[in-house]
């Protein structure tokens, strides 16, 4: 899996810097061929479309955060396409699969919608309600090793679009400032997190009034050490077969000690404090570091020009106190599928392909500042992430959600909404194992 992860990355990265050697002629010769396959399909459907009715397609996901960026990929993707116009429709996160799964029960046909590789693409396979993908031209431009990691049942339903690190953003000027050295161990995190407290700084910015964030690092923070710790790569697979319970996994209590720790380095009111108030509280310099994907850079550079160009430095999240193990954790985003059921079929694959174009893939890049999985896109993102780059060259990464991927049970939300009360002394942590269980025995029979 981290080999396969490797080869990718270091395919994507070296492309990017090798074209930079190149004279600009040569430079833009390439791109217009790798564009090809988008430009071409969009000169010679144009010609055909012109004879057509205007055709406008559906398109929810879940990157509210950045939607002016997303609307400007589809913007580009209107002008090459005249014929077909792109209702977009962008919604929190924390909604969006409710919204979606509400959508496809009662018929209300979304043509194209972003999605999470794992179980919610599984429960929609399952369901008939993804056009299988596999086939289609376009999934010539990913990685074979790309596409087998967000398979389901040996077949593609879901294109990969952008992808990225998930690590902590550092205040290089605090760091300095304090004498603090880029922490390698959890134990060692926690150490500078205390330091940066007794300076009178906050540690951390958290913004848990929005689920999502909690949640996107309790499901990250657990399987890493359930996998690579207590060495169960395979424990949430059972968990789906009902063959062993979260009390028998020793990592729930370590991430349970670690939710609590982390929570006390964090801003006051971290739950009355949303996902833009943490990011504004990190650009603002008022707090030290960042758990986060690539997302918030757009923000930040716009809030503090100087502060994103100069001082904000990138380092992997070490979840746990085995040096060996604390890789850079690489994941796929925002994955795209078509509607089963959509009436538009070659407009909504007209639409696929562009994003999955080399063209459609810098438009990620330089308008969500996020990694795409396209071959030969761009990875000039932004000054923090070059602090990455040696991990990504070294092959010193991996992906947590990997070992999610052949489940259904979204057990996510639950155990956030369990480790509030934690922090609160509402709840200990057997209550929230025996919690987990009795919520998978309840709604996963």
């Amino acid at each position: 899996m981290e080999k396969q992860i490797r080869i990718t990355l270091c395919t994507l990265l070296f492309t990017s810097l090798l074209a930079g050697c190149g004279n600009t002629d040569t430079k833009n010769s390439s791109e217009s061929s790798l564009a090809g396959s988008a430009t071409a399909t969009s000169s010679s459907s144009n010609k055909t479309e012109k004879k057509e009715a205007p055709v406008t397609i559906s398109f929810m996901h879940f990157k509210s955060d950045v939607t002016d960026g997303v609307q400007k990929i589809v913007d580009q993707f209107e002008k090459e396409n005249p014929n077909i116009k792109v209702e977009v429709q962008p919604v929190k996160y924390d909604d969006y699969y409710t919204l979606l799964k509400t959508k496809v029960a009662s018929g209300d046909v979304i043509d194209v919608f972003s999605l999470n590789s794992g179980s919610n693409t599984k429960s929609l396979v399952d369901g008939g309600y993804l056009l299988d993908l596999t086939d289609q031209p376009f999934m010539k431009n990913f990685e074979p090793s790309v596409l087998k990691d967000q398979a389901t049942d040996g077949k593609n339903y879901i294109m990969p679009v952008n992808s990225g690190p998930i690590a902590v953003f550092y205040n290089k000027k605090i760091f300095k400032d304090l004498g603090l050295e880029i922490p390698k161990t959890w134990d060692a995190l926690m150490a500078v997190a205390k330091k940066i407290k007794d300076s009178g700084k906050t540690p951390f910015a958290l913004g848990w009034k929005d689920g999502w964030p909690l949640a996107m690092w309790s499901t990250r923070d657990l399987p890493s050490n359930t996998a690579l710790i207590a060495n169960q790569p395979d424990f949430f697979e059972k968990i789906e077969k009902g063959q062993v319970k979260f009390a028998d996994n020793p990592a729930v209590k370590v991430t349970i000690d670690h939710a609590k720790q982390y929570f006390e380095y964090g801003n006051k009111d971290q739950l009355g404090v949303d996902y833009n108030g943490a990011v504004d509280l990190f650009a603002k310099g008022d707090a030290a570091m960042m758990y986060m994907g690539t997302w918030p850079l757009q923000d930040i550079e716009k809030k503090n020009p100087d502060f994103y160009k100069n001082d904000v430095g990138y380092f992997p999240y070490p979840f746990s106190n085995d040096t060996s193990k604390n890789k850079l954790e690489f994941n796929p985003d925002a994955s795209l599928a078509v509607s089963s059921k959509t009436e538009h079929k070659e407009a909504a694959l007209k639409f696929l392909a562009f994003m999955g174009s080399k063209v459609g893939g810098d438009a990620w890049v330089s308008n969500v500042k996020s990694l795409s999985y396209v071959k030969g896109s761009s990875t000039n993102i932004a000054p923090a992430v070059d602090d990455l780059k040696p991990y990504i060259e070294a092959g010193n990464i991996y992906n947590s959600q990997a070992y999610l991927a052949k489940t259904t049970i979204d057990w996510g939300g639950q155990f956030s909404q369990d480790l509030q009360k934690y922090f609160f002394n509402k709840m200990t942590a057997d209550e929230i194992i025996k919690d987990m269980d009795d919520w998978v025995q309840k709604n996963h029979k």
